[in-house]
């Protein structure tokens, strides 16, 4: 036998042939055995997984949502706008007491948003809002600014009063305090009415000669002013104070007579005393007025 392995005869030959070609249909049976889908390549089966899944994706999205934990009556039934609305609201959340309780859609969370809106811009506009003075005590500051705002009672104060004549050119002798508004009738502030309510030693005044002493209110030049206005004190200008109307008045010089700016000192004008009442844009705007006037410095 060993020797018809190594040396093969011819007979031996086709009977190996032989027993070849015989066993080839056993071998074929096995292998058909088994179903075909046993027995499929790696690539098949995740093609055909991808398939199934896209399948069962599409299936999903055609299913119309069903609405569940919804207070809704059996007569009633939902449009399509308002399934998808609250297809689209997050999954119900039951709380300790196993209430479920639903997130509203956005359709119920507009009005809610609008009134926080609403309510934000409200709170802003307060904020905002100047304090007024009405709504909380007011200090005794504030009390006596109040009071002095409101029109006073007008009644003479002064009810004689006589002047003395004085040189140069025999003028009487006068003060701020005797043009006074405030000091002679109460009168505050001052109205277009003033002369017409002044006591009659006041009255007479107009058109006399007067010598009163004051302040130079800064006037447009140094030299050669033929008018200028005279001040009762040298804080008017300098220091901010609010001038009243009678604090303040104009001074026309004689004809061919000019004055010289008198700095930060007190000095004397003389001249002819005028009460008149002159508004600008219907506005007071002075009441006092001197012309035909010379300045004494001394």
């Amino acid at each position: 036998m060993l020797a018809h392995l190594y040396y093969p005869t011819r007979q031996f030959m086709i009977l190996l042939s032989l027993l070849t070609v015989s066993s080839l249909p056993v071998l074929g049976t096995g292998c058909s055995s088994s179903e075909p889908t046993e027995y499929r390549q790696f690539s098949e089966t995740i093609d055909e997984h991808s398939q199934k899944t896209d399948q069962e994706s599409k299936q999903t999205a055609a299913t119309p949502p069903t609405i569940t934990n919804q207070a809704i009556a059996p007569e009633e039934k939902l449009t399509e706008p308002e399934q998808i609305a609250n297809h689209a609201s997050p999954v119900p959340t039951e709380n300790t007491t196993n209430q479920v309780t639903t997130k509203p859609g956005p359709a119920m969370q507009a009005p809610a948003m609008q009134a926080e809106e609403k309510a934000q811009v409200e709170t802003a506009t307060l904020v905002a809002r100047k304090p007024d003075p009405k709504d909380r005590a007011l200090t005794d500051q504030e009390k006596k600014a109040l009071a002095a705002s409101e029109p006073r009672e007008v009644k003479i104060l002064v009810k004689e009063r006589s002047f003395r004549k004085t040189k140069p050119e025999n003028a009487l002798l006068i003060n701020y305090d005797d043009i006074d508004l405030l000091k002679v009738m109460n009168m505050e502030p001052v109205t277009l009415k003033a002369p017409e309510l002044m006591p009659q030693w006041l009255k007479d005044l107009d058109g006399k000669r007067i010598q009163i002493r004051g302040f130079m209110y800064p006037p447009f030049q140094q030299t050669g002013n033929e008018f200028f206005q005279l001040a009762r004190d040298n804080q008017i200008c300098c220091f901010g104070k609010n001038p009243k109307i009678y604090d303040l008045f104009p001074v026309v010089m004689r004809d061919g007579v000019t004055a010289d700016y008198i700095l930060n000192r007190p000095f004397d004008v003389v001249g002819v005393f005028h009460i008149k009442a002159e508004t600008i844009d219907g506005e007071l705007e002075r009441i006092y007025l001197i012309d035909d006037a010379i300045v004494v410095d001394k």
